[in-house]
């Protein structure tokens, strides 16, 4: 632990409180206790609360371990509700019972335990409850009151949100509009809503909403319309990046159990996250080994078929993830649906055919510069590529669609899952031709 002077002391308080929230949890994160000990009382009250919403939870527990009664019911009136809400989730049951009885004031009990009741991933779960709104007869200047006499952060300030006379929502309007319209009415200059989410939605929505409309907040209603929370666009961001890394996971098979760093994580942890896949697609192998088998006359009587086997399940297994990923993609911004999954097979039908086509050029002619094998080899490897490469297209195009139709998220069928079945699809189809053009 480093000692510190009374002059060191001003200094790092003086340094800390310029410091930002995110910059001040990854410090915490690395400090010695004792260290951290010293930032807690040094850190201004709202930053502090700011960069504690930011720890992982093992580091929450840490810290409120290490507060006094007063210091720990000081940090919960500086936490929004929904920082309050994601604290309380990452805590150990027998804690949040404590800070619920002891150190929420009453009043904030009937929010926090509505907020908690919304499921994990749910929009209801990231929402913030904090919002101003007024009625489309205020005047702007008493839209300006309301915002003068809020204790909301600035950056919650800059949107003032409309309702009708029974509180349904109705549009917003931005606080220079206040400011430059105080003698006009707020409906004149008033900006309707594009869209809206419930409470209950996936998160994920919020993301795609942010992202089609670029909003900055993304209102949540109640299902007579009425406003109940707000989801800031950086929080949408948020929603993304989980998003993202959680797709990316599915793709290439990889079953993320918790959203702890890298290095956080023991080889143990990252193993069994990475183990399921592995094993679905060992067991599944089992249907290209009876292939094989099948077929074994065949290959002892052309040993050549035997040298294409790779480059064939290669080329499928990467055509159908290409036409799986677009299709994601079209999913994800609205783009494709579900109705439309014939137009979609049709399209991808006639990539596959114009891909094949260029992929058995290039490889007849690769063939017959590296390659000493009879007519029959070469038709036979030409055709299956041909009918790989069609198959995969339709195969990796209409199975994200069909998982969305499922309520399953289509990214697991962009990674192993569709190898393991295009695989077996190429064995039986190479087999096959190889049957008709060479025979056993």
């Amino acid at each position: 632990m480093k000692k510190y002077n009374r002059e060191e002391l001003l200094k790092t308080q003086d340094t800390i409180n310029k410091m930002d929230p995110v910059d001040i949890a990854e410090q915490l994160e690395d400090l010695p206790k004792e260290d951290v000990a010293i930032w807690i009382k040094l850190l201004n009250k709202d930053l502090l609360a700011d960069a504690f919403s930011l720890l992982p939870g093992d580091k929450k527990v840490e810290i409120i371990g290490s507060l006094s009664q007063d210091k720990i019911l000081s940090l919960m009136k500086d936490l929004e509700e929904d920082e309050l809400v994601d604290t309380l989730q990452e805590l150990p049951a027998n804690m949040v019972r404590k800070l619920m009885n002891h150190f929420i004031e009453e009043e904030r009990r009937p929010v926090i335990n509505e907020l908690l009741g919304y499921p994990q991933e749910s929009v209801g779960s990231i929402m913030s409850v904090g919002f101003i709104f007024v009625k489309k007869t205020a005047t702007p200047t008493q839209a300006l009151e309301k915002i003068i006499h809020s204790d909301l952060d600035a950056d919650r300030l800059e949107q003032v949100w409309v309702t009708n006379e029974s509180l349904v929502l109705i549009g917003y309007v931005y606080l220079a509009d206040l400011l430059r319209n105080k003698n006009k009415n707020i409906e004149e200059f008033i900006h309707p809503i594009n869209s809206s989410v419930y409470a209950t939605d996936d998160q994920e929505v919020v993301a795609k909403l942010a992202y089609k409309y670029d909003l900055s907040e993304i209102p949540v209603t109640d299902s007579e319309g009425r406003l109940v929370g707000i989801v800031p666009v950086e929080w949408a961001i948020d929603v993304m990046h989980d998003e993202y890394e959680e797709d990316l996971g599915n793709i290439h098979g990889i079953s993320e159990s918790s959203p702890e760093h890298y290095w956080d994580k023991s080889v143990f942890r990252l193993a069994k996250d990475r183990t399921m896949w592995l094993i679905i697609c060992l067991v599944t192998a089992t249907f290209t080994s009876f292939i094989i088998k099948r077929y074994e006359a065949l290959l002892a009587s052309s040993v050549a078929l035997a040298a294409y086997i790779p480059m064939l399940m290669d080329s499928g297994g990467n055509a159908g993830t290409q036409s799986s990923t677009t299709i994601i993609r079209g999913i994800y911004t609205g783009e494709i649906e579900f109705k439309e999954c014939l137009q979609v097979m049709f399209k991808e039908f006639r990539i596959g055919i114009i891909v094949g086509l260029i992929l058995v050029v290039v490889n007849i002619i690769r063939m017959s510069i590296l390659d000493t094998v009879d007519i029959g080899v070469t038709l036979t490897v030409s055709a299956t590529l041909l009918t790989t490469i069609v198959l995969s297209k339709m195969i990796g195009g209409i199975l994200p669609l069909i998982a969305e139709k499922l309520k399953i998220d289509p990214t697991i069928m962009a990674g192993p899952l569709i190898t393991t079945i295009v695989d077996t699809l190429v064995l039986f189809v190479y087999f096959e031709i190889a049957t008709i053009l060479i025979g056993v």
